[in-house]
């Protein structure tokens, strides 16, 4: 951390998109006094971006995030529905890595393709 994070204490820390961030980003700020913690994110989606072999080989490049989710750290929730994908899009994340479990929350009609653009049905 920098001099900047010395002078601050962090009771209360909450992470989006947790599932990205890397263990060590995580633990600092916990480390600042935190008492309550809430991860949010999907580790099913994007991992954590680690662009040195040697780091990746020492398993850092592991979310907190996943590692508690695979040691069944409870409460754990899975999204039930996605509303940010148009349907044609969110079919193949939702078969590969959901297993069937994440239903669209929104219609093809709610997200109308862009100016151009030919989304499949």
């Amino acid at each position: 951390g920098s001099d900047f994070l010395n002078e601050h204490v962090f009771s209360r820390v909450l992470f989006d998109e947790a599932a990205q961030a890397t263990e060590l980003a995580t633990l600092v700020p916990i480390c600042r006094g935190a008492v309550q913690v809430v991860l949010c994110g999907d580790q099913c989606q994007l991992p954590p971006t680690i662009s040195v072999d040697s780091v990746r080989n020492e398993g850092l490049d592991v979310s907190l995030f996943e590692r508690l989710t695979k040691a069944m750290h409870k409460p754990h929730v899975l999204l039930q529905a996605q509303h940010r994908m148009h349907p044609a899009i969110s079919a193949f994340p939702r078969a590969a890595f959901y297993g069937g479990r994440l239903m669209d929350g929104i219609v093809c009609s709610d997200r109308p393709a862009p100016k151009g653009f030919e989304i499949g049905r």
